[in-house]
């Protein structure tokens, strides 16, 4: 259990405006509400003491429950939090990172799903996406339990070029994250890393909280198929269709039926906008179209974890922006974690919730986005505002 910060403030008048507004959720109607049910938990969240409390069940069908039985995870809120939750406003990974609320139990199960529910919730309230805001707290290190991704001291040579040199970073759960820095400096090196591609020199990479190194060869196979890659210019298979690109993986790593696997890419591509370039193979798509192609195989297998490297590459401003709303969209659809690997300034502003600076190979800096954006360090405000002055040259 991780007991830190607790509400001391009682104010049972905050809990029915967060049952209110879970139950208007519930009964939305909305397609996306059953995506909750992959938290696979019921969580208990308490605004101000024990009188005041719902329970949800996301194990399944999702629904309030009665709490008549112990929830495996509790979040305690103040009455401020409890306010903006009950209208998307509270960007839960960011404030349990921070220590600004309570919580026990397996969270991160809860906070895979948070941004479906924020998205809900949003979409209900009117609200501005949830802030990232930290009440002026800095994030050194999040709880175990909270992080999707971590790398630990890795380091990577090839040859005499060392590229990775100590590399320390948490990714929360539940985020739009993205890592960020000059060219050449590693971005796509540590994304291997993540999948497991590549093995570091020193160093491990844990995902989901289990170090890839005690992995054996069949389980680092299952772990791929919970990761999906969106690569930088989709990485179609130039002598298929768009349909059978997408059933690639489903082929591969399932033993669905054809009727099965068709649904659930016609599913993918009309997520994306492409059920009507089904047919069309890659060398007949626009660079966009191919990017959204590449996105839908990456989220085919519905995995935990989707790495977008550089996925801007080769866009014109216009169609970065309309794939970033793409991104946003899609996190909000089915939780979870994105991780870009970018270098993009607008790409940046527009999705990033947690961002992560790599630079001379190492971590320069890392934390939610509210936070980076704000640091004096002069690295960070040169390259974030894209000055030519600063310690940054051509070298």
């Amino acid at each position: 259990m991780d007991v830190r910060h607790a509400p001391e403030e009682i104010d049972v008048t905050a809990i029915p405006t967060i049952e209110r507004a879970l139950r208007g959720v519930m009964d939305s109607g909305s397609p996306v509400v059953p995506r909750l049910g992959y938290a696979r938990a019921t969580v208990e969240i308490r605004v101000a003491g024990e009188d005041g409390r719902v329970f949800l069940d996301l194990d399944g069908d999702p629904s309030i429950g009665d709490g008549g039985r112990p929830a495996d995870i509790e979040i305690g809120l103040t009455p401020e939090q409890g306010r903006l939750f009950a209208r998307g406003e509270l960007h839960m990974p960011t404030i349990l990172s921070a220590g600004l609320a309570t919580f026990s139990g397996p969270i991160r199960q809860y906070l895979e799903v948070d941004p479906v529910l924020r998205r809900l919730l949003t979409d209900q309230s009117g609200a501005p996406r949830a802030s990232t805001t930290t009440d002026g707290r800095s994030i050194a290190a999040i709880d175990n339990d909270i992080a999707a991704i971590e790398a630990r001291g890795v380091h990577k040579s090839f040859g005499r070029a060392s590229i990775l040199r100590g590399v320390d970073l948490q990714i929360p759960e539940g985020v739009i994250a993205t890592v960020l820095g000059p060219s050449g400096t590693g971005k796509s090196v540590l994304l291997q890393h993540i999948i497991g591609l590549l093995a570091p020199d020193a160093g491990e990479v844990v995902i989901h909280g289990k170090p890839l190194r005690n992995m054996s060869r069949s389980e680092l196979l299952a772990l791929r198929t919970d990761i999906g890659v969106m690569f930088q210019d989709g990485a179609l298979f130039s002598i298929m269709d768009v349909y059978n690109n997408v059933a690639f993986p489903l082929r591969q790593h399932t033993d669905l039926s054809e009727s099965q696997i068709k649904e659930l890419v016609m599913d993918r591509l009309q997520s994306v906008g492409l059920e009507s370039a089904s047919k069309r193979y890659p060398n007949e798509l626009s660079g966009g179209m191919r990017k959204r192609a590449g996105l839908a195989r990456a989220m085919v297998l519905d995995p935990r974890i989707i790495l977008c490297d550089e996925p801007d590459s080769g866009l014109d401003p216009v169609r970065t922006k309309l794939l970033a709303e793409l991104l946003v969209e899609q996190h909000a659809l089915t939780g979870g974690t994105m991780v870009v690997i970018t270098h993009n300034l607008p790409l940046i502003k527009e999705v990033s919730e947690h961002i992560s600076v790599l630079y001379d190979g190492t971590i320069l800096e890392s934390g939610p986005a509210d936070q980076i954006y704000a640091s004096d360090k002069p690295f960070l405000k040169q390259f974030l505002s894209g000055a030519p002055e600063g310690p940054l040259g051509m070298d």
